[in-house]
C-alpha cells in the first residue's frame, strides 16, 4: 500500500506494482488453479480486498481502486461459479494495526488480534463477505450519496492526529 497523487502525475512503477500485486496476481493464481479447484468435492477460493475497495482513501487512490477490481471481479466469479463446488470467499479488513503503511500502534486501526478473532468467527459461518463490524459501515456505503461519506473519511484521514 503505498501513497500515491491522483491529484497528480502518478509513479508509473507504483502503478505497475500495485497493479500486478493486487489484481493481476490474484486473477492469474486463481486462474491457473480454476479447473483443479472445480474438481475437488468442496474448494473455496479466497480473496483479501479491503474495506478501501467500498470507500476509497484520496492518499492511495492506486491501492483502493485495485481493491474494488478485486470486489467487483470477485462478484463475477462467484456468480460464474454458483452450482460448482467452489466457494469464492471475500475478506474486507477495515484499518488494521499491522506493519501496512506503519499502523501497529494507530490508535484509528483496528487491533489485529481483534481482528483476526471477529473474522474468524464469520468464516465460520456461511458467509460469502467477511466482514467485521468496523468494515460494514463503508461495505454499506454505496449509493446515490456516496460521495458524502468519500469525503468526510478523507477529511478525517488528511486531518487526524498521526
Amino acid at each position: 500500500m503505498l501513497v500515491d497523487d491522483a491529484a497528480g502525475k502518478i509513479d508509473d512503477p507504483l502503478l505497475t506494482s500495485t497493479i500486478t500485486t493486487n489484481l493481476l496476481g490474484p486473477i492469474r493464481l486463481t486462474s491457473a488453479l480454476i479447473e483443479h479447484l472445480k474438481k475437488q468435492p468442496r474448494a473455496a477460493v479466497i480473496y483479501n480486498t479491503s474495506a478501501l475497495a467500498f470507500v476509497p482513501l484520496a492518499l492511495t487512490a492506486v491501492y483502493s481502486a485495485t481493491k474494488a477490481a478485486m470486489h467487483s471481479y470477485v462478484l463475477s466469479q462467484r456468480y460464474k461459479l454458483k452450482g460448482t463446488p467452489v466457494s469464492v470467499l471475500e475478506i474486507a479488513p477495515p484499518w488494521v494495526q499491522t506493519d501496512l503503511l506503519n499502523s501497529n500502534e494507530e490508535p484509528r486501526a483496528m487491533p489485529l488480534k481483534e481482528f483476526i478473532e471477529e473474522a474468524m468467527k464469520v468464516l465460520g459461518t456461511d458467509a460469502e463477505e467477511i466482514l467485521v463490524e468496523q468494515a460494514k459501515p463503508f461495505r454499506n456505503n454505496p449509493g446515490p450519496n456516496e460521495s458524502a461519506l468519500v469525503k468526510d473519511f478523507n477529511d478525517s484521514m488528511i486531518s487526524a492526529p498521526h
